[in-house]
C-alpha cells in the first residue's frame, strides 16, 4: 500500500472491489443507461434533458459480506452539452481481528473504496461522447490511499435499430497499465421495435458485450431486454468469466418499472463458486425531461 494520504494517478487496488458489484448488472457495462450508468459508460447520460438523479445500492450474502452505494445526478448546460456528479462507496462488512492481529484493539477492520467524480458528456451528430474525471480513496485497517483516474465512453448508433458503445473504466491518468482498468465495448440491435400510432414502445434486444481486463482476462455478455409500453422493462444476461483462471457462467437478471418521472430497478447477479448472489435496489429521477 501506498504511504497514508498520497496521491497517485490511478486507482487504488481496492477499486477492485467495484467487480463484485458489477455482477449485479444484467446489461454489458457499456450499454448502461441513466445517472448511475455513467460510473461504468461517462456517456450513459448524453443527450438527455432535464435533470436526472440516480441512487443504487447493492448488496451481497454474507460469504463475502460486500456492500455499495453508487448516486449520481445530471443537468444540461447548454446546447448538446450536459454536466454530472457521481459518488461510490464500496465496503466489506464485519472483519474482525483475531487474537493473532498485531494490533490489540477491538472491533472490525475498516475495508471500503470511495470516490468523487465529475463527468461532461456532450453529443456530435449521431455520436454520444463523455469524460468523467473521478478521485478515489480507499482504507485497509490503517493504511489508506489515494488517487485519481479519467475515463471515456462513447454511443452511436451507425443503423436505425442498432446502438454500439465503447467505454473505459478506473483507467489511469497516465493512460499506462493498472489491474483495475477495464476495456468495454458493446452493441444492442432491437430486434422488434413497435410504436402503435406512435405511441408508447414495446421493443424486443438482443444484446452482447465484452471487457477485457488489464491482466489479460476476457468477460462476454450475451443478453436480451424487452420494453413493454415503457412501464416494465425485463432485461435476462449470462456472462462468461475468467478471472479466477477457469471460465465460468454467471447470470443475471434485472426488472424495471416506471411510474411517472420515477424509475425502479430490481436486479440480482447470481454467483458462482459459491460467492453467494449481488442484490442490486435502485431508484432514478427524471426532472423536467
Amino acid at each position: 500500500m501506498a504511504a497514508h494520504g498520497q496521491l497517485v494517478a490511478q486507482a487504488p487496488p481496492a477499486a477492485g472491489l467495484w467487480r463484485v458489484a458489477a455482477t449485479s448488472l444484467a446489461v454489458p457495462a457499456a450499454l448502461q443507461n441513466g445517472e448511475a450508468g455513467s460510473f461504468w459508460n461517462p456517456a450513459a447520460t448524453a443527450g438527455a434533458g432535464g435533470i436526472g438523479i440516480g441512487l443504487h445500492a447493492v448488496q451481497t450474502g454474507s460469504t463475502l459480506g460486500l456492500s455499495a452505494i453508487l448516486g449520481a445526478g445530471s443537468l444540461s448546460i447548454g446546447g448538446p452539452f450536459r454536466a454530472g456528479l457521481v459518488l461510490g462507496r464500496v465496503q466489506i462488512r464485519d472483519l474482525v481481528r483475531t487474537t493473532t492481529s498485531p494490533d490489540s484493539r477491538e472491533g472490525t477492520i475498516p475495508v471500503y473504496e470511495q470516490f468523487a467524480g465529475a463527468t461532461i458528456t456532450g453529443r456530435l451528430g449521431p455520436v454520444q461522447l463523455g469524460t468523467q474525471i473521478e478521485l478515489h480513496e480507499s482504507r485497509f485497517d490503517f493504511a489508506s490511499e489515494r488517487g485519481f483516474t479519467l475515463d471515456f465512453g462513447v454511443r452511436t448508433q451507425p443503423l436505425p435499430r442498432l446502438e454500439v458503445v465503447a467505454s473505459t473504466h478506473l483507467l489511469p491518468l497516465g493512460f499506462g497499465s493498472d489491474p483495475n482498468t477495464d476495456y468495454s465495448l458493446g452493441a444492442d440491435y432491437r430486434v422488434i421495435d413497435r410504436h402503435p400510432e406512435r405511441g408508447p414502445q414495446t421493443a424486443l434486444h438482443a444484446r452482447y458485450g465484452v471487457t477485457r481486463q488489464a491482466l489479460g482476462a476476457w468477460e462476454h455478455v450475451l443478453g436480451v431486454g424487452a420494453d413493454f409500453a415503457e412501464i416494465l422493462t425485463l432485461d435476462l444476461a449470462v456472462t462468461s468469466e475468467s478471472g479466477y483462471g477457469t471460465r465460468e457462467w454467471r447470470p443475471s437478471m434485472a426488472l424495471r418499472l416506471r411510474f411517472g418521472s420515477y424509475r425502479v430497478a430490481l436486479a440480482h447477479g447470481f454467483g458462482v463458486n459459491d460467492a453467494g448472489g449481488t442484490l442490486r435496489v435502485g431508484l432514478d429521477m427524471e426532472l423536467g425531461r
